[in-house]
């Protein structure tokens, strides 16, 4: 969607809900587009087109349940459930939650957390589905726009995700939790009351380890300070990357994640074209047989891309 498209949405919907959107700033776009209404204290997401109204609305859930349970989050806002439609070039669903600022924690104070997070009984009525990354991987390399990739590239890709795949299958998982899917700095806040998650698309029922590997990721790839790392290690109370000497982080995990945030920038790039070059840098990667070691100097975010030199 554009921003102008996005716009309407989230100003139609939000005064449906009570809210007042005036002032509204666009937080992220891609996929998903969040806005921050300052007047309102809320935040507005406008889900992409073929979200479901259970999985727009399971995020919400999620939300309350995890308040429930000592834990801080987004609580949603407005005047109605949730989520909102809005019919327009597709049918748009759009979610609102209190503003909790813009502050992110530190890894460290993220451990503590996440730790009670994949402590929490698995609840029986959210209806979270069970983590397997494999089959949406491979639609989403399914649906790829006609000339995204040549033949050699998508033999290349579909190669790294059917290794992955058999890695997957040779490791002894602990007992599934409850995993947020895509936690980090990013999708945390810090309040009054510690640091809160936000951005459940991608909760489930998974496996711990997954949840811990998004924070070495970040000094793996991106080149972030290996103290944070440590420190969040520490404060969770275990390091993903020691287990079997290394291998289920680099072999088993690394693999997967290289595949999806490849794959989001593809789709950020459809709608954003400026942000494409990103998404050949990360291509030429994980084209690398084997994976190149880290970091691979990936761009965190748009913004960071944009100062970016394209991939040769």
């Amino acid at each position: 969607m554009t921003p102008d498209e996005s716009r309407e949405i989230i100003f139609t919907t939000a005064w449906r809900q009570g809210l007042d959107p005036r002032g509204a700033v666009l937080l992220q776009s891609g996929p998903h587009h969040t806005w921050r209404l300052p007047k309102s204290g809320a935040v507005g997401k406008i889900w992409r087109p073929g979200t479901s109204f259970e999985d727009a609305l399971r995020a919400s859930r999620i939300a309350l349940w995890l308040l429930r349970s000592g834990i801080p989050a987004a609580r949603p806002v407005g005047r109605d459930a949730y989520p909102v439609y809005h019919v327009g070039r597709h049918v748009w669903l759009v979610t609102f939650a209190e503003d909790l600022g813009e502050r992110c924690p530190p890894l460290a104070q993220l451990g503590p957390v996440l730790r009670r997070l994949h402590e929490l009984e698995v609840p029986k009525r959210l209806g979270l589905p069970v983590f397997n990354p494999f089959p949406a991987l491979a639609g989403r390399i399914k649906d790829l726009p006609d000339g995204t990739l040549s033949p050699q590239q998508l033999s290349r890709v579909r190669a790294l995700l059917a290794d992955a795949r058999a890695a997957w299958k040779t490791v002894e998982w602990p007992e599934r939790c409850v995993i947020h899917g895509d936690v980090g700095p990013g999708n945390s806040i810090v309040t009054g009351k510690g640091p809160a998650l936000i951005d459940f698309e991608r909760t489930a029922i998974g496996h711990r380890w997954r949840d811990q590997a998004a924070a070495v990721w970040r000094r793996d790839v991106f080149g972030g300070d290996p103290q944070e790392y440590e420190e969040f290690a520490k404060a969770y109370g275990a390091d993903v990357t020691a287990l079997d000497g290394g291998r289920i982080y680099r072999e088993v995990l690394t693999p997967e994640f290289a595949l999806n945030a490849w794959l989001n920038w593809v789709e950020y790039a459809q709608a954003e074209p400026e942000l494409q070059p990103e998404a050949d840098r990360r291509l030429a990667t994980i084209l690398t047989d084997p994976l190149p070691p880290f970091p691979w100097a990936w761009a965190a975010n748009a913004a960071q891309a944009a100062q970016s030199e394209p991939a040769a």
